[in-house]
């Protein structure tokens, strides 16, 4: 049960470390430097600060249901196929020879990425293992 027992403060340290995404929204050019150590170009500012707010009202989200366990189920599943997404572009970068040095300056994400969706593969094994009806239930719901 330890996932379960950590639930709460795994949902407040996994939003409040995606939150951190705003930045890109608020200051693009400095997060871009700051962060991930490249220029910035004017000409992406739109897509740039699309991506920081979205990600940062997802982890805005995440930290909410840490508090409102009725919204936990679908965040988690929203936050579980968005960071999976991140995690497979960075590792399918890897293998694109022209861009493949990028990945360097995405390391922090990644692997915080890597972690949430390890946390909630786990999490949900626990509950499938402890509870095995609760999967029917949830997916009646859905």
């Amino acid at each position: 049960m330890f996932f379960s027992k950590h639930l709460k403060l795994f949902l407040l340290i996994g939003g409040i470390v995606t939150m951190l995404a705003s930045f890109y929204f608020i200051n693009p050019a400095l997060a871009l430097s700051m962060f991930n150590k490249l220029p910035y170009d004017g000409k992406y500012l739109f897509i740039i600060r699309h991506w920081g707010v979205m990600v940062g009202v997802m982890g805005f989200m995440i930290v909410l249901s840490a508090y409102l366990p009725s919204w936990r189920k679908p965040i988690m599943i929203f936050s579980f196929i968005e960071k999976s997404g991140m995690v497979f572009l960075y590792i399918e970068n890897s293998f694109q020879t022209e861009t493949a040095f990028l990945n360097a300056y995405f390391i922090p994400f990644a692997l915080t990425d890597i972690l949430i969706v390890t946390y909630t593969i786990f999490y949900w094994k626990e509950l499938l293992v402890d509870k095995p009806l609760m999967i029917k239930s949830i997916l009646k719901k859905l």
